[in-house]
């Protein structure tokens, strides 16, 4: 596992291989990709994970994003491909991409005071 933050307003960000070598492109490919997502979303996650992993029986790549947005709120995206570890990557963030989507436009609705929407927004 290798953290990897920048600023203050960053959460951390880690990209790691679960009994697999995850190298340096697919390491930046994966920090930059999670950046954008966290600065898209509440101004910025505390934490964001990214773990790859083979296949089930040694074939394809799995990758699991989690985010962590505070205050309990933990997003989780799967993806898996035959042959491409940055394809399994895209479709794990697509999933979280659209759950924080949600939850996003849930809290700016114009509803009854939301205690989690005043300390998110």
């Amino acid at each position: 596992m290798q953290p990897i933050t920048d600023g203050a307003d960053e959460g951390r960000i880690v990209v790691s291989g679960h009994q697999t070598e995850v190298g340096e492109a697919l390491r930046d490919h994966a920090t930059e990709q999670l950046r954008r997502l966290s600065a898209k979303y509440f101004g910025g996650a505390e934490d964001l994970t990214a773990t790859f992993s083979r296949g089930g029986k040694g074939h394809g790549f799995e990758c699991n994003v989690r985010v962590h947005a505070g205050r309990g709120l933990f997003f989780d995206g799967q993806g898996d491909h035959p042959s491409n570890a940055y394809t399994a990557f895209s479709l794990a963030l697509e999933r979280v991409d659209k759950q924080l989507r949600r939850q996003k436009r849930y809290l700016r609705e114009d509803k009854p005071v939301n205690a989690t929407k005043a300390s998110l927004l």
